[in-house]
């Protein structure tokens, strides 16, 4: 038992470091997935990560799924995933194609044919015009239950942010963050631990949006330097993951930072450090102790009988 399993993308050249850095998590990249590599790089990859780390992850290719070429490569994909002992699928669900409930759930059939027994994750959408909202996610995930299809929403927080803000539309990094405050995040997190039956899959990382025509994009930035405030949402994982992890019905969570590769490192630890520090006093209350002297009270009317 631990409180959020952690950690980033790799390939496999940095598997052995980043275990040592002390990520209990893995991610194989997209860029592993969408190449022909040799058989020997998937197997190895599975190998090191079934020695170094509890869980892994893969990243689909950027890959359109509303194209017959882009959903051929997703199910290519998933074979290299599988290949690399990859237990969770996290995919971007990509523009609107008319009837996108039916034809996502149609998609995950699909994958599901390749492999039964991945968990599948759609992400919330990336960008304007994209299938993907939270309630949007909430309906594909209750169809695909029914379909017996392993699924759990993945939590790319900066998407959430931007999406249910309304960011993509007004333009307004601040005044989205104003409105992100804990009990705003703390909202998102109790409603999409309803239809995580598996685990909870948190993502992150801070962005800036660039403007390009009259379409807006997000810019993934080093800690510290973007969007969503830090503050604020480190103080509302605090919560839930003590929660979680204090209440009855325990859930598996995972934590996988996806920022800028040339400083994912440093910025998953200083991020691992912020959220853990907040929960230290919240797992060290009185409420959340056991009460010792209680407890030895009671061993010792146990040894006298």
């Amino acid at each position: 038992m631990i409180l959020f399993e952690w950690g980033t993308y790799n390939a496999l050249s940095t598997l052995k470091q980043a275990a040592l850095l002390g990520t209990r998590i893995t991610e194989i990249p997209p860029a592993v997935l969408s190449r022909r590599l040799p058989s020997g790089y998937y197997e190895s990859y599975k190998k090191l990560s079934k020695e170094y780390f509890t869980s892994i992850l893969a990243h689909g290719p950027y890959y359109s799924l509303s194209s017959e070429k882009g959903l051929k490569a997703h199910l290519s994909a998933i074979e290299k995933a599988t290949l690399c002992g990859a237990e969770i699928y996290n995919y971007h669900l990509g523009k609107r194609v008319g009837d996108d409930l039916n034809y996502h759930l149609d998609v995950l059939k699909k994958f599901s044919e390749v492999n039964n027994d991945i968990i599948y994750s759609p992400e919330p959408a990336t960008n304007i015009g994209e299938f993907g909202t939270l309630d949007e996610l909430e309906e594909l995930i209750k169809a695909a239950k029914e379909e017996d299809i392993k699924i759990i929403p993945s939590l790319q927080l900066e998407n959430i942010f931007l999406n249910e803000l309304g960011v993509y539309e007004k333009d307004d990094l601040d005044e989205a963050a104003e409105k992100a405050d804990v009990d705003w995040w703390l909202k998102i997190f109790k409603r999409m631990d309803k239809i995580s039956d598996y685990i909870m899959h948190f993502r992150f990382s801070q962005v800036i949006g660039l403007k390009y025509g009259k379409r807006f994009y997000k810019k993934r930035v080093p800690l510290g330097k973007g969007y969503p405030p830090v503050e604020p949402l480190t103080e509302a994982l605090s919560l839930y993951l003590v929660d979680n992890a204090t209440r009855g019905g325990f859930k598996k969570v995972l934590f996988v930072y996806t920022g800028l590769p040339e400083v994912k490192y440093r910025d998953l630890i200083d991020l691992y450090a912020m959220i853990m520090k907040k929960s230290i006093d919240k797992l060290m209350s009185k409420e959340s102790q056991v009460e010792y002297g209680d407890f030895y009270k009671f061993m010792s009317s146990e040894e006298e009988e």
